[in-house]
């Protein structure tokens, strides 16, 4: 048994040093035809990490990147191969490219696998970290491309190949209001005051503010502009008005009212997507003396001193 054994090593190994005399004196390209050992790889991630939105400036989003080696063999490359188990390939991960608004950071961009002659090779694991920025378009595509190089290993050739990984920013919805230098008015009661807000998109699409008086005093009027729309695009602007009158009834008036507004902004072709609600108040100081009627009550004297004049001199005649 020993016998046969040593036999059959001997065999193996004399086979081997054949092999390599005969790589040794072929051309290289018929070299390479024969036994063509080529590290092979490829990168994957978890779609569930993809599938939902990124926010923008929020939290960051770490992937798993999983890098899988293997290597490919020709004719007589199985026999090189096994000679290979277990050596050490270094394998880089690198960003090439990204959009401006995107930031995205590698944990480890070099790594070690062993050589396996087994045809599903092995895997190493690195980690990628995503921001994206407030302008980052809503719903639009994001990306990430990688490169995966790994070095010549002995007669394993070496592998360089792109690959890309997508993924999707959220909308957020994010609106700047700009009062008037005061908040506050003083008016007469049959006077009107009127508040104009100035709203600035500084989300990353096309954007709707809904406006409600959300509190308005007893026998106050106030309306508002029910919504603005903002183009998409940090920057874009639209201006709302707050009209608001107070009560007119007849006799002297100092009334001092708050009047307060909600602001919410939506996605202006989901309105499902909503972003936080902003209030704000506004106060009015009604002060004055008020006459309501008093112009038809004189019309209708003068109307009476008119006609009697004519009826005087008609009976004068």
């Amino acid at each position: 048994m020993t016998k046969k054994f040593r036999s059959a090593k001997a065999s193996f190994v004399t086979g081997v040093v054949l092999l390599s005399m005969i790589v040794a004196v072929i051309p290289t390209t018929s070299a390479g035809i024969l036994y063509n050992l080529q590290s092979v790889l490829t990168v994957s991630w978890s779609a569930n990490d993809t599938a939902t939105p990124v926010v923008p400036r929020g939290a960051l989003r770490t992937l798993t990147l999983t890098i899988n080696h293997h290597v490919t063999r020709g004719v007589f490359g199985q026999v090189l191969l096994q000679l290979y188990a277990g050596y050490p390939v270094v394998i880089h991960i690198e960003i090439v490219k990204t959009p401006t608004w995107v930031t995205a950071t590698l944990a480890q961009g070099t790594l070690t696998v062993t050589v396996t002659p087994d045809i599903a090779g092995s895997t190493v694991t690195t980690q990628i970290s995503l921001q994206v920025a407030d302008d980052a378009p809503a719903y639009g595509l994001g990306y990430i491309e990688l490169k995966a190089t790994a070095q010549k290993a002995g007669l394993i050739n070496g592998f360089e190949q792109n690959f890309t990984l997508s993924f999707v920013p959220d909308y957020k919805p994010l609106i700047q209001p700009t009062y008037p230098a005061t908040n506050s008015k003083e008016i007469g009661p049959l006077d009107t005051a009127i508040f104009p807000i100035q709203i600035t998109n500084l989300g990353n699409a096309r954007t709707v503010v809904l406006l409600t008086v959300t509190n308005v005093p007893s026998n106050w009027n106030a309306i508002i502009t029910d919504q603005v729309i903002l183009e998409e695009g940090t920057g874009s602007i639209g201006t709302a008005y707050l009209v608001i009158k107070p009560p007119k009834g007849f006799g002297y008036h100092d009334d001092q009212k708050t009047i307060t507004i909600s602001m919410q902004p939506v996605k202006a072709d989901d309105y499902s997507k909503k972003g936080e609600i902003t209030y704000a108040t506004f106060l009015v100081q009604s002060r004055g003396f008020s006459t309501p009627g008093f112009e038809a009550i004189s019309f209708i004297g003068a109307l009476t001193a008119v006609l009697l004049i004519v009826a005087c001199l008609r009976k004068r005649k």
